[in-house]
């Protein structure tokens, strides 16, 4: 199971995708006289703790003072400084075995509103951030683009991608981190609930996350054997209609049973057994009677 990847990271507007490791990135952002924050943004996934930890302890190696920003762009886009915790090696050593985000998450997003971006800034900067780190999704990377640029070079940002619907502009060969796992739960949910439908006669649909991306959906109905799996991209350019979806399934289901039946009945009949044969009695000297195979 893959917890995260923090070897790949969008490091947005100045710096191009890169593959370095995480200690190679922070060497770009991190000095020895201000602070790096960090926050996460969107909704959970496996490895944000791991991506909290590996980052804090780096930094702090290099001499840098963190900060981790509860509950991403929440309180700092409204001007609330307080809502901020000190990380530290000792307090994020063991956060790796936890799940959920040592820091809170939240899917605020500070782009909605220009008030709110420059919230955000100010924030930062009476924090005395001059280094942020931001981990979430798709809403999370374009909201740290947006705050580097209305910092003009005052704050450098970092965006680590995590999301499971694994929708960012990666490689093919990159997943952001959160999805292999989340596609290997998918796939044991739905090779139990295979087994229910086995036993009960009954048919289940699964709606895996992903919005207009199908990773995740194609990756557990491929992995776990599922009868039909439909995925947004199907349906480019044309207007997604209930009555195609309704369809759609209810078909998969009929030819899917009719299969069943005509295997079922095109099956030849089990071979019978021979029959046993009956022991041969036969009279021995003396008049005694003995059976004879």
């Amino acid at each position: 199971m893959h917890n995260v990847a923090v070897g790949n990271a969008i490091i947005s507007s100045s710096y191009l995708l890169t593959e370095s490791p995480l200690a190679a990135i922070l060497s770009h952002i991190v000095t020895q006289d201000r602070k790096l924050a960090i926050l996460v943004g969107g909704g959970p996934a496996p490895g944000i703790n791991s991506v909290i930890s590996a980052a804090t302890i780096r930094a702090c190696l290099e001499g840098v003072e963190v900060i981790g920003v509860r509950d991403g762009f929440e309180w700092i886009m409204q001007g609330d400084v307080d809502h901020v915790t000190p990380l530290s090696i000792e307090t994020v050593s063991r956060i790796h075995f936890r799940g959920g985000s040592h820091i809170g998450i939240s899917r605020a997003n500070p782009t909605v509103a220009p008030q709110h971006l420059e919230n955000v800034v100010i924030s930062l900067l009476r924090l005395n951030v001059s280094q942020l780190i931001t981990i979430g999704g798709d809403d999370t990377a374009f909201s740290a683009m947006k705050v580097q640029q209305r910092a003009e070079r005052r704050i450098r940002v970092v965006h680590v991608p995590k999301t499971i619907d694994n929708d960012l502009d990666l490689p093919a060969y990159v997943d952001t981190f959160g999805f292999q796992s989340a596609r290997h739960y998918g796939v044991e949910i739905v090779k139990n609930l295979m087994v229910d439908a086995r036993t009960t006669s009954r048919w289940y649909f699964v709606i895996a996350m992903g919005r207009k991306a199908g990773h995740l959906a194609l990756g557990i109905g491929k992995a776990a054997g599922a009868t039909l799996t439909l995925i947004h991209e199907e349906f480019a350019g044309r207007p997604i209609r209930l009555k195609a979806l309704v369809d759609t399934l209810a078909g998969a289901i009929i030819w899917s049973s009719w299969n069943r039946r005509r295997s079922t009945s095109a099956r030849p009949p089990c071979p019978r057994a021979p029959p046993r044969r009956r022991p041969r009695r036969a009279r021995a000297a003396g008049g005694a009677v003995r059976a004879a195979a």
